[in-house]
C-alpha cells in the first residue's frame, strides 16, 4: 500500500515536477513532533511514506532540509541552514492551503464560537473577559456560547472540536499529547475554614494529621480540586470519618463559611472571600500543590480568526491579574 503511494508521488524528477502539499506537511510535522513515528501518527500515514515525502521535497529543493546524525547519516529533526531559510515559506504554503480549505466549507465565524471552561473560571475570570470583548465590539456574527464543565469534559469537547477554545485547570506540571495547551496562570491549593475555626489564627502550622477529626468538605466527583485534596489525605493514611460533598465550589465555600469543616481550593477561587474576612486560609504544614490554568485548542483549529485571537489575548491579560497569596500565607 505504502509502496504504491510512494511510486505515485515519485513520478517525474527534480524541478520538473511540482511539489505536493503533503510533502510540506510531512516536513513541518517531523520538525514539530521530532520523530518519524509521532509525525506519521499525527498525519495518519505510514512511517515509510512520511520519510519518502521528506526525501522528495529535499530532492525538489536540491538540498537537504534536515541534518543527519554521524556516523550513520540518519535523519534528525534539526533543520539545516537551507531548511531554516525556507521554513517560513513552507509554513505559509501549508497555512494558505488550510485557509483555502476553510473558505470552501462553512466558515466557523458565521456561527457561534464555543468556549468551554470550568465553573471556577466562569464565576471569576470569564466575567471580565466577556465584558471587555463586548465593550470593544469583538463579537463573531453568531455570537459567543460559553458552557461550563469539569476539566475532563472540557478537554473532551475541545478534542472533538465541539469547542473552538477551552480553559483547563490541571495539576502543575501538565502536558497534553492531543491538544495544544498554553499555561496562562498558576495558583496554589489552599486549606481554608471558617474565620472562627480553631485553625484560623494559629501561629504554628497545622499538620495534616490534625485533620482526622475534622469534617471534610468536598467538591463534586471527578473534580481536579477534590482529587488533589483526597489524594493528599489518602497518602497520609487519614481516613475521612465525616465528609460532606457538594455539586459546585460556591456551595463548598458557603458550607465552610457556615461551619463546621475544612476544604481545599485554589487561592484564586477563594481570594474574594478571604479578603472580605468570610473565609480564612489555614497555615498548613504541607508543601503547597499548584494548579495551572491553561488555554487549550485542537491542533487542527487555528486561533488566527480575529475574534478567537482576541479572546485568547484577553484571557491572558486577565489571568495575569488573578490574585496571588503572599508567600507567608501559603507556606506558613
Amino acid at each position: 500500500m505504502a509502496g504504491t503511494a510512494q511510486e505515485s508521488e515519485a513520478n517525474g524528477s527534480g524541478r520538473q515536477r511540482r511539489p505536493r502539499i503533503e510533502w510540506f506537511e510531512a516536513v513541518l510535522a517531523y520538525r514539530r513532533w521530532h520523530t518519524i513515528a509521532e509525525a506519521s501518527r499525527r498525519l495518519g500515514v505510514s512511517q515509510d511514506l512520511l520519510s519518502e515525502r521528506i526525501r522528495l521535497l529535499e530532492e525538489w529543493f536540491g538540498h537537504e532540509l534536515f541534518e543527519r546524525s554521524q556516523p550513520h547519516l540518519r535523519l534528525t529533526p534539526r533543520m539545516t541552514a537551507v531548511g531554516e531559510r525556507h521554513l517560513p515559506y513552507m509554513q505559509q504554503i501549508v497555512a494558505a492551503f488550510d485557509d483555502l480549505l476553510t473558505t470552501m466549507t462553512v466558515p466557523s465565524t458565521r456561527g457561534q464560537i464555543v468556549v468551554a471552561l470550568p465553573e471556577s473560571l466562569a464565576t471569576g475570570l470569564l466575567a471580565g473577559v466577556r465584558s471587555a470583548m463586548h465593550e470593544r465590539g469583538i463579537l463573531p456574527p453568531g455570537g459567543w456560547r460559553f458552557f461550563t464543565a469539569r476539566s475532563a469534559v472540557v478537554r473532551k469537547e475541545v478534542s472533538l472540536k465541539h469547542a473552538a477554545l477551552g480553559l483547563l485547570i490541571e495539576r502543575d506540571p501538565y502536558t497534553d499529547r492531543e491538544l495544544v495547551v498554553e499555561p496562562i496562570a498558576r495558583s496554589p491549593m489552599c486549606l481554608f475554614t471558617n474565620p472562627n475555626h480553631r485553625f484560623a489564627h494559629r501561629a504554628e502550622p497545622v499538620s495534616i494529621d490534625e485533620l482526622r477529626d475534622e469534617v471534610i468538605v468536598l467538591d463534586k466527583d471527578q473534580s481536579t480540586y477534590r482529587a488533589i485534596f483526597e489524594g493528599l489525605l489518602r497518602r497520609a493514611n487519614i481516613p475521612i470519618q465525616r465528609r460532606d460533598a457538594f455539586s459546585n465550589i460556591e456551595a463548598v465555600k458557603s458550607a465552610v463559611q457556615a461551619g463546621p469543616g475544612v476544604a481545599m481550593l485554589p487561592y484564586f477561587a477563594l481570594a474574594h472571600e478571604v479578603q472580605a474576612g468570610e473565609l480564612a486560609i489555614v497555615n498548613f504544614a504541607e508543601e503547597p500543590v499548584y494548579v495551572q490554568i491553561l488555554l487549550a485548542h485542537h491542533p487542527d483549529n487555528r486561533l488566527d480568526q480575529p475574534a478567537i485571537r482576541e479572546i485568547c489575548n484577553e484571557f491572558r491579560r486577565r489571568a495575569l491579574l488573578l490574585p496571588q497569596p503572599v508567600p507567608e500565607v501559603v507556606h506558613g
